[in-house]
């Protein structure tokens, strides 16, 4: 075997294991949430999440040093997942009323898909140890600004274009949030028969009520 071939196979190995890697984190975190939503994050234990993952205490540490570590990841990577979609299925949207009721679609969707992280993150947002509380909330703030920075950037556009009142563009993103997580709050508490994702189109429409010109 020359030097380049075993510099490929190396490659190709090492790229298997990164990918074997990412599975088995994909895995964790899947049922890492499932045991939080059940049991809250102070009862849950890194065992359970061992024992429901059918691997060894040890695998788990090896990717992720606490179960503090561990709900961090759950709780960032979800609300990056949600952002990626959203950008993804917004970003050719000229129209700025389309745009905003997609991206209301899009949040709808996947807070359906993915209960168990918003349980989790409703129910143990105040009551996980304060060193944990005050990293995450300064991590859950800065997507949240990042999320209303959007809101902000699309009704000034709307504003300029005369598709909606002229009202500060920052009012209006914090207005349309605090609908929103209004809703949500509602179905994941509650949880009524009605979907989400049909509830949707009633709040864009009493938001439009209000605001559009």
């Amino acid at each position: 075997m020359n030097k380049h071939t075993e510099k490929g196979n190396n490659h190709v190995t090492l790229r298997r294991k990164e990918r074997e890697r990412a599975h088995r984190e994909r895995q964790i975190l899947r049922v890492a949430e499932r045991v939080f939503a059940k049991k809250g994050f102070q009862a849950a234990t890194i065992q359970e999440i061992a024992i429901e993952s059918e691997l060894a205490v040890g695998t788990i540490y090896n990717f992720f040093s606490s179960k503090e570590s561990l709900y961090s990841k759950i709780i960032t990577s979800r609300m990056d997942e949600m952002r990626q979609e959203v950008l993804e299925k917004t970003q050719n949207i000229e129209d700025v009323k389309k745009r905003l009721k997609t991206m209301l679609q899009v949040q709808s969707v996947f807070i359906e898909k993915n209960r168990d992280f918003f349980i989790i993150f409703l129910r143990d947002q105040n009551r996980f140890p304060w060193f944990l509380a005050k990293d995450l909330g300064k991590e859950v703030s800065i997507r949240y600004q990042r999320y209303l920075g959007t809101l902000k950037t699309l009704f000034n556009e709307g504003i300029q274009k005369g598709v909606f009142r002229e009202h500060d563009a920052e009012d209006l993103a914090e207005a349309w949030g605090g609908i929103c997580n209004t809703f949500f709050f509602k179905w994941l508490t509650e949880r009524p028969r009605w979907a989400l994702t049909t509830k949707a189109l009633i709040i864009y429409e009493l938001f439009m009520r209000g605001v559009e010109k």
